[in-house]
């Protein structure tokens, strides 16, 4: 086993050198680890229960019936070229190295500002409402009125707290990713059989299904 991984380690190494890398990242993250970010990141349950409702009130079920799935199927070709790209070219730069090598250097250095804003916008976008969320219920419990600045408060330790599990405990983020992805994928298959089984007005016709938001 030791071997085999040796010999992984070894090719990785040379993979790299062919595009002028050196190997210098710890590599302590295993395959279900690097699947549970990007599934987390995703978070099924998050854009479920924050755009569901909105999808349904301002473009109807129709929007929703075959608005996804359509939209879901051309997302996978995105994903398809990216998985051909990370698999030619599997360097940490990602993004950014691939436009590098596929354009030029210009087109790697915007590719590379645009991700790390994105990157910035949808961390402090995500712990903000996270704040939104935390900050009325510790409220309850610590007896304060939630207010703007006790949310900007929650917001300031949620980002700290980040911080410090990122630049401390790679191994403590692999193991929380871990359970985030177990969650999502127990309690969403939970929701579909209760949606499925326990709603009480049945199932809808197919008008409504054509029906238009408000």
């Amino acid at each position: 086993m030791s071997e085999h991984l040796h010999h992984h380690h070894d090719k990785d190494k040379q993979d790299l050198n062919k595009f002028g890398y050196a190997q210098e990242l710890l590599r302590s993250m295993g395959g279900f680890s690097n699947f549970a970010i990007s599934f987390s990141i995703i978070s099924i349950l998050t854009g479920a229960v924050s755009l569901y409702g909105h999808g349904l009130t301002y473009g109807g079920p129709g929007m929703m019936g075959f608005g996804w799935p359509i939209v879901a199927l051309f997302v996978m070709f995105v994903a398809a070229a990216m998985a051909e790209l990370a698999s030619a070219i599997p360097t940490a730069g990602a993004l950014y190295h691939w436009a590098a090598i596929l354009k030029n250097k210009r087109w790697g250095w915007y590719t590379a500002w645009i991700n790390l804003i994105g990157q910035i916008g949808i961390v402090a976008g995500i712990d903000y409402s996270v704040a939104l969320f935390a900050d009325p219920l510790l409220g309850g419990v610590f007896g304060y009125t939630s207010n703007n600045t006790t949310v900007l408060i929650a917001f300031t330790v949620i980002l700290l707290t980040h911080g410090i599990l990122n630049h401390i405990g790679i191994r403590i983020v692999a193991k929380l990713n871990d359970f985030s992805a177990w969650y999502h994928i127990i309690i969403v298959a939970v929701l579909v059989v209760s949606l499925a089984f326990f709603t009480k007005n049945g199932l809808n016709s197919v008008d409504y299904l054509f029906k238009v938001g408000e």
